[in-house]
């Protein structure tokens, strides 16, 4: 029988889920990481929902080691499967738009917030900006706009030795 794959949005509007797939945004992490960061998640919680996400292709393990008997993988993330397509958008209701949004949303707040709490705010100010902008375009306009963004953002997706890591985010709202 052919299985259609699990769309996107059933996979990541999972809470635990979404938290582990944005700690491993453009890095590599034990699981023994993810716990540290993640102390709230049930250690047998979090080995479920990285095993779905292993399973859906989502995290690869890249290394294995034993470590005192048992055996510590090393996780990434493919950056390229945790877009939903249009086809899957106009597929998801309106509440699960507002949940992948207020999720979105949600783990910005929270970073700032780590940010804030560290003490780290102001040397690190060249790294960090927010703003708006109104832009007047068509379709066409915003295909061109993503695709050169993408186009330039792409080399800057691997771990490099010496360069620090910065989530940029995102978000293009129609008005209406």
């Amino acid at each position: 029988m052919d299985e259609s794959p699990t769309p996107v949005s059933d996979l990541l509007l999972h809470p635990i889920r979404w938290r582990i797939t944005q700690r491993l945004l453009g890095r590599e992490l034990t699981t023994t990481e993810l716990k540290r960061d993640l102390p709230d998640v049930p250690t047998t919680s979090l080995y479920r929902h990285v095993a779905v996400l292993i399973d859906a292709g989502f995290l690869s393990v890249v290394r294995e080691r034993r470590v005192r008997g048992t055996i510590e993988r090393t996780l990434t993330l493919d950056q390229s499967k945790g877009r939903i397509d249009e086809a899957e958008a106009r597929a998801m209701t309106p509440e699960q738009h507002r949940q992948a949004f207020l999720l979105v949303l949600t783990r910005l707040a929270a970073d700032f917030d780590r940010l804030v709490e560290s003490g780290d705010l102001y040397p690190r100010m060249a790294q960090l900006g927010y703003s708006q902008l109104a832009l007047y375009v068509d379709s066409e306009d915003l295909t061109t706009i993503r695709d050169g963004i993408s186009a330039l953002l792409e080399p800057h997706l691997q771990e490099t030795p010496g360069k620090d890591r910065v989530v940029l985010s995102m978000i293009a709202l129609p008005d209406v």
